[in-house]
């Protein structure tokens, strides 16, 4: 198939999917947007955004600023803005996994990309998740950095960590890659957006909203919820496994997972990495440990993922045979989940139970690790030329 087909099958598949989710929208915009607009109505108000959640809405879990955003949403009708909503997070999803593509992985085509990543998208996409966007600001941050646009990066993975917080800790891991040039900028662009809805608003309203969300996020415990409810993160693969953890026990081994992360590309670092290589290694392990790792990784938030899945099954085409099984065994794993939400909860929720999407993220993990080892790199490659991580780069 040529490139142009290709691309030509990619937007045509989203299109006709996009075009499905505003018909499903129109008559049911769902619980989501709907929260978005209560929590911009009551912050233009200057009323409590966290207060009780009435019925058919969710519970509103984002930053004030988040809601701020949504203020100016309001003068749209409903179904109107419930798709619009969709359609710029689809649109921006894929603008960014493109710039991204270009960047850090141009040896895989971006179409292919964007075509594997639909189905580990679109339904976060139909419930009007924010992923989307919160994945494409993450990318968009990694695509300005890889380009040298420092603070663009910044503002970026800023402006996803507004939105659920432990984005910051793909910034972290950039900022072992370029402390100096990246590392002051990320901080201000935390100050920038924590100071913007006070520009907004009270800044006495602003402050108890701020320890309302942190007092909300803090109060999320989920440990003592079945099996394949709750959060599907590490802690919940050691307890399909047989050992249990408290709460404080587990944040402390996210702290340790995350200090690991950091100091393996620390170590590629000093041990002669080329930038391309210490970039895609924050990527890959920085959207790994938002998910497996991550303080609040529900089932939809593996479609953070989905960018790195997507790209490693078509980077592994020339692969040995176990290596192929063993990359897109997981992304069939992360695959899994939504199609087996179509089935009767008596069938999905006991193959929930055994937390296939962790297990996805553990086995990219390891072969993000193993791609990352010295050996990996061909005697044949020139310098600058990075053949490790997600895949292979072109000259």
């Amino acid at each position: 198939m040529t490139a142009s087909s290709l691309r030509r099958l990619a937007l045509g598949a989203w299109a006709v999917v996009l075009v499905g989710v505003a018909i499903a929208v129109w008559a049911r915009p769902g619980k989501l947007y709907p929260t978005f607009l209560a929590a911009g109505q009551h912050f233009r108000d200057a009323e409590p955004i966290y207060g009780p959640v009435p019925e058919g809405q969710d519970q509103y879990r984002y930053s004030p600023l988040v809601a701020a955003a949504f203020s100016p949403w309001g003068a749209l009708p409903i179904p109107v803005g419930a798709i619009l909503w969709r359609w710029l997070e689809a649109i921006l999803f894929l603008l960014a996994l493109r710039a991204w593509s270009r960047v850090a992985v141009p040896a895989v085509p971006s179409p292919a990309v964007a075509l594997l990543t639909l189905p580990l998208v679109i339904g976060n996409i139909f419930n009007a998740q924010p992923n989307p966007l919160v994945c494409a600001l993450m990318l968009t941050g990694v695509a300005a950095f890889a380009r040298e646009h420092y603070g663009l990066a910044a503002a970026a993975i800023v402006g996803a960590t507004l939105f659920k917080v432990y984005p910051i800790s793909l910034g972290l891991l950039l900022c072992v890659v370029e402390p100096r040039r990246f590392g002051p900028r990320l901080l201000l662009a935390v100050a920038i957006g924590g100071a913007i809805p006070f520009a907004l608003q009270s800044p006495d309203y602003v402050s108890r909203q701020f320890e309302d969300w942190m007092d909300r996020v803090s109060a999320d415990d989920r440990t003592e919820q079945p099996i394949q409810k709750g959060y599907h993160d590490f802690q919940k693969v050691l307890r399909r496994w047989g050992v249990t953890t408290d709460l404080s026990t587990y944040r402390g081994l996210e702290v340790i997972a995350a200090g690991a992360f950091a100091g393996f590309i620390w170590w590629g670092r000093r041990s002669g990495w080329d930038r391309d290589r210490q970039i895609q290694a924050s990527a890959g392990l920085g959207l790994v440990w938002c998910t497996l790792f991550g303080p609040a990784t529900e089932s939809a938030t593996y479609m953070l993922l989905a960018p790195v899945a997507a790209h490693a099954a078509l980077a592994v085409t020339d692969r040995p045979l176990w290596e192929r099984i063993w990359v897109r065994g997981a992304y069939l794993l992360l695959l899994s989940v939504p199609l087996a939400l179509w089935f009767p909860r008596p069938i999905s929720d006991p193959y929930r139970a055994l937390i296939p999407q962790a297990h996805a993220a553990l086995t990219l993990l390891a072969w993000i690790v193993w791609s990352l080892r010295p050996t990996s790199r061909p005697a044949s490659a020139a310098p600058g030329r990075s053949t490790v991580g997600p895949g292979p780069r072109r000259a």
